[in-house]
């Protein structure tokens, strides 16, 4: 990720207690070159000025770099071969191959020349060790104005209320901003035409800080959103893979909301999906259009696909005639809620009165009990009644 254009460098790191990555080097330069990279890697350090005084460490920190002076002094010192050893210099060539072959090395870094690989190598050892304990929703909407915008955010706001650190993702450039609907349009913060992702990896922490966010309940929520008064060029198949790994590896509630036309952008998101939803009215054309959604993203949707259906109907149409028809379980329904929408345009999702968000809320909350059970045995279908 270019974190020149889009995140700070400064963010504290992310990686979990526990062995740390080992710089072995007294040049003081090259460590402050490396501990910057760290940095925009998410990545804290453990550093050593010779390998005589690493101790054990040589052996636990899952990753090792050392500069050439370094490494010769290890060979000399009989320090055994380990893997995952990177050998750092600011040009190639030389003896220095010699040292990092007896040392165990499997790589020569040259800086500045490979610093995006560097950042990478480093954000991988963080990924290694770190728990992959967040989880990834996509909502869709299987026809025109089904309300899957609405279902996301309440979704996302939900989880944050809960306590968690939730993230919004807005997949549709043309849907006009999904800052709106937790009204934070006026937050500073990133969107995407202001994140560019180059190494196709993002730091969690640095990322969570650029973005506009609220405080809900007793946790936060990050979005996302798409621009309004231009392209959203950031919004690329690499960036949303990467905003999506860096909020599972933080954690997070990660809540992709998808254009029903899907670029590759949103397929990106539909594929790292670990429960993807298809939001359908319950009238007989929503099931028809929802049906053919169904029958092309079905075997593109990494985890579980489920309904939800908008109802009820006024011609009868059942919560369980929905499913029939669309050919997908229905995880849940949820009632129309008059005057929501109005009450959404007036200060978005997060200020709206909780009489009127009570009947998202309640779908969202069958919706996140869903996602904390992915990865488990496949729950039975879970029908709400409309």
């Amino acid at each position: 990720m270019s974190a020149a254009t889009s995140l700070p460098s400064s963010t504290p790191p992310t990686a979990p207690a526990g062995p740390r990555p080992l710089l072995i080097t007294c040049d003081a330069e090259l460590a402050e070159d490396v501990l910057r990279l760290a940095a925009a890697a998410g990545c804290d350090l453990d550093r050593a000025p010779d390998p005589l005084s690493v101790g054990d460490r040589w052996r636990t920190a899952p990753l090792v770099l050392l500069d050439g002076p370094a490494a010769e002094a290890g060979v000399a010192n009989g320090l055994p071969r380990r893997p995952r050893v990177l050998v750092l210099a600011r040009a190639p060539g030389g003896d220095l191959y010699r040292a990092a072959f007896h040392i165990g090395a499997e790589q020569e870094v040259i800086l500045p020349a490979h610093e995006g690989h560097l950042i990478e190598l480093l954000a991988e050892a963080v990924d290694r060790s770190a728990p992959r304990s967040g989880r990834v929703l996509a909502v869709i909407g299987g026809s025109g104005g089904a309300g899957a915008s609405v279902l996301a955010t309440g979704v996302a706001v939900t989880a944050a209320r809960r306590g968690q650190r939730s993230l919004l993702l807005d997949c549709d450039p043309l849907g006009g901003g999904l800052d709106l609907a937790v009204g934070a349009e006026s937050t500073d913060g990133v969107r995407w035409s202001g994140l560019s992702v180059s190494g196709g990896r993002v730091a969690a922490g640095a990322l969570h800080d650029a973005l506009p966010q609220r405080r809900v309940g007793s946790g936060s929520l990050a979005v996302l959103a798409c621009d309004r008064d231009g392209p959203s060029s950031g919004l690329t198949p690499q960036a949303v893979g990467a905003v999506v790994d860096a909020g599972r590896r933080a954690g997070q509630t990660v809540v992709c909301d998808l254009p029903r036309h899907l670029s590759e952008a949103a397929l990106a998101g539909l594929r790292k999906a670990d429960l993807t939803l298809v939001v359908v009215a319950a009238e007989v054309r929503a099931c028809a259009a929802a049906a053919r959604l169904v029958a092309e993203i079905r075997d593109r949707t990494a985890g579980r696909l489920r309904l939800v259906v908008r109802g009820p109907a006024s011609s009868g149409l059942r919560v369980s005639d929905v499913g029939r028809a669309v050919g997908v379980e229905v995880l849940t329904a949820v009632r129309p809620q008059t005057g929501l929408s109005t009450a959404l345009d007036r200060g978005g999702f997060c200020a709206t009165r909780a009489g009127l968000r009570r009947t998202v809320e309640r779908a969202a909350s069958e919706v996140l009990r869903a996602l904390g059970r992915t990865g488990t045995a496949p729950e039975h279908a879970l029908v709400g009644a409309a």
